[in-house]
Formats: C-alpha cells, structure tokens, sequence
C-alpha cells in the first residue's frame, strides 16, 4: 500500500518536537508547520514553522515542571526554530512527538538552520 500525504502545499499541521536534556528531563515544543512542497520519493514534506504554539519542561518521569524550574536558555533556542524550513517525514503529520537530537536545538546540527533565509 502506497504511503501518501495526510497534507498538500498550504495546509498546515501541529507538530511537536522533544528534546532530551543533559541534567535530565525533556523540553517539548509545539509548531503549527506549512506544506510548502511534498516530496514523493523521499515521503517527505518541505514544511515553514510558522509558528510557536507552545512547550513545556518534564522530570525525566514525564512530570511537567513549574515555570520557574525552566532551562531558560533551551526555550531561547526554541523561540527561534520559529520561521524555520525543515524536511519531515509524512508520519509527522500523525501527532505523535519526533524525538531530536540536543545538538539541533543548540544549533550545532543545522536541523533548523540549512533552509534559513538570510
């Protein structure tokens, strides 16, 4: 059965990103991302986060933390994904949270970075 998109060019979806921290715990964030273009071969889609829809900070058992227990410079970073063009696989789409690496929130993977317009 043929994987197709859920998506086309100018719709927009949720997707949620996860980042595991160094001390322990996990950063989530939320970003409304637009269909810019679909890749058929690859299953993916070429999408814009157009914009922050909001995150928080978990224990490593999943509990959120309050507020003022927040990794500000993490959430720094996050606020800036906002705007990014990034590839995402189709099942992106399906809600579920894609776990990334630390290093593409701290800007040392170009994750968010390599379609940035400058």
């Amino acid at each position: 059965m043929p994987i197709t998109p859920d998506y086309q060019p100018g719709e927009a979806f949720m997707v949620q990103f996860v980042w595991k921290l160094p001390a322990e715990g996990f950063v989530r964030a939320r970003f409304e991302a637009e269909v810019l273009s679909i890749d058929d071969k690859a299953l993916r889609y070429f999408v814009w986060l157009r914009k922050f829809a909001g995150g928080w900070e978990e224990s490593p058992t999943g509990k959120p933390l309050p507020r003022e227990q927040a990794s500000w410079a993490y959430w720094q970073r996050v606020e800036q994904i906002e705007g990014s063009r990034v590839n995402l696989a189709f099942e992106a789409a399906d809600g579920r949270p894609l776990r990334l690496r630390l290093e593409t929130l701290t800007g040392e993977h170009p994750f968010f970075s390599k379609y940035r317009e400058n």
